[in-house]
């Protein structure tokens, strides 16, 4: 079994994470994180097509940074 990229770099230090690990780290629903990023309120990176949330925007979102 590889050490995953999540495994080695503590969550809050990460740069970016998965939409799906956003809503398990904060409860916030996928759909929801979605208006969020087209609204501008939460940075992310597009990677072909896969949206990759910023962590520390994530984190400000929800009053952790």
């Amino acid at each position: 079994m590889h050490a995953s990229h999540k495994d080695t770099i503590p969550f809050n230090e990460r740069p970016t994470c998965r939409v799906e690990e956003a809503v398990e780290a904060t409860g916030i629903g996928r759909s929801k994180l979605y208006v969020d990023m087209k609204a501008g309120k939460l940075e992310f990176v597009k990677y072909g097509r896969r949206r990759l949330v910023r962590v520390p925007s994530l984190l400000k979102l929800v009053g952790g940074a």
